[in-house]
């Protein structure tokens, strides 16, 4: 009989629930609907709730009852009140649905064989639909963010799996990503090989060293000798790959950022001045959503704007714990801490230039598992020296 334990089976979830935005992409497409993905995740909830026989841990609680309570405040408080209430029940499915999904307790050597696995169906799904010719039918933006993942597994495993065949996944999720994607799920890929290169505590100095000296000559080349632009004219022309993605890029360095910009930097004006018109606290949830139906596309710029500096303040104040418990992951399972990266890569590169704080299921799942871990670390230490 097969028997699964309830952290493998949690480690199997969560590692889904990180990857579903991808690999439920053909099911999407087939019913013309991104709900699908909400129906898993109420399935997945469903499930684990089940397993843990309905146990939530107390900081859940308390997370639902104060992000309520903030939500509470902006309808009462502010002109954005009709859209926040709006965003409360979006942000209940998609992202706290996620932020409970990593409640629950998971062991790394499960978390990050499921990542891996996954990671290859979701290359597959993805592939799938590019060469079937259903690209079209997935945003662009979409199609870039959800192939990210499986580009960072990758790279994190490429040396505890077959190296031809991580080779392989990585040539070719990168290059799909970089013609077929968007721009910003570069920053995302950015923001993990700086904390993989010079934050992995298994990294040795000398191989810090040498990572800086390529990245820094690779920066060289890029930019100060036109390679990048070589290379997107080669794309482009040559190999006739004439995507938005590359046409954009082309712009962004041929004509600067502000011209590729796809008219944020006169949105960001008007979020400037939305922000000098109520700088202390803020304009409320969802404001820029009732003003321009946009979202912010900047996790700094969203928090100035609905709450102001005090809101700011208060967030730099919450990001100190929250530091300290990375640190403390990372001392006690560096594997853990890289799997984390991977997720917070993938969500905070995306909240830098697009998308909303409150509807970004990865970004509360990061929180979530990371409060997690931190409280099972503390509790396994409390019994050590019992």
């Amino acid at each position: 009989m097969f028997i699964i334990n309830r952290k493998d089976f949690a480690s199997l979830l969560i590692a889904f629930s990180f990857f579903q935005f991808g690999i439920l992409q053909p099911i999407a497409i087939m019913f013309n609907s991104q709900n699908v993905i909400a129906v898993f995740t109420i399935i997945t909830v469903i499930l684990l709730l089940i397993s843990s026989q309905f146990f939530v841990r107390k900081y859940v609680y308390l997370a639902f009852g104060a992000i309520s309570l903030l939500f509470l405040s902006s309808y009462f408080f502010f002109k954005s009140s009709d859209i926040s209430l709006l965003i409360y029940g979006e942000f209940l499915l998609k992202s706290f649905s996620l932020f409970l999904i990593g409640s629950f307790p998971f062991s790394t050597d499960s978390l990050k064989k499921y990542f891996y696995h996954f990671s290859i169906i979701n290359f597959a799904a993805l592939s799938f639909i590019l060469v079937s010719g259903q690209i079209e039918e997935i945003d662009y933006m979409r199609f870039g963010y959800a192939l990210l993942p499986t580009l960072l597994v990758s790279l994190y495993l490429f040396k505890e799996h077959n190296k031809i065949f991580n080779s392989m996944i990585i040539l070719s999720s990168f290059t799909m990503m970089f013609i077929f994607g968007s721009r910003g799920p570069l920053v995302g890929l950015a923001i993990f090989l700086l904390i993989l290169l010079f934050i992995n505590k298994n990294m040795k100095n000398l191989n810090k060293v040498l990572a800086f000296l390529v990245l820094s000559l690779g920066f060289i080349y890029l930019f100060l000798f036109n390679g990048l632009i070589q290379i997107l004219d080669y794309i482009y022309f040559d190999l006739g790959f004439d995507t938005y993605s590359i046409a954009k890029l082309r712009m962004m360095v041929i004509d600067g950022l502000a011209e590729s910009s796809s008219g944020r930097d006169t949105l960001y004006q008007s979020f400037i001045n939305l922000i000098v018109e109520n700088p202390v606290f803020g304009n409320g949830i969802g404001i820029t959503n009732k003003l321009w139906d946009v979202t912010p596309h900047n996790i700094f710029l969203q928090i100035l704007i609905e709450f102001g500096i005090v809101g700011m303040f208060v967030c730099i104040i919450c990001l100190v714990p929250f530091l300290y418990c990375q640190y403390v992951i990372r001392k006690a399972d560096n594997q853990l801490f890289l799997l984390f990266s991977i997720v917070f890569s993938v969500s905070f590169g995306r909240l830098l230039v697009s998308s909303d704080l409150w509807l970004r299921p990865e970004f509360w799942l990061f929180i979530s598992m990371t409060i997690n871990s931190y409280l099972l670390i503390k509790a396994k230490s409390r019994k050590q020296l019992e």
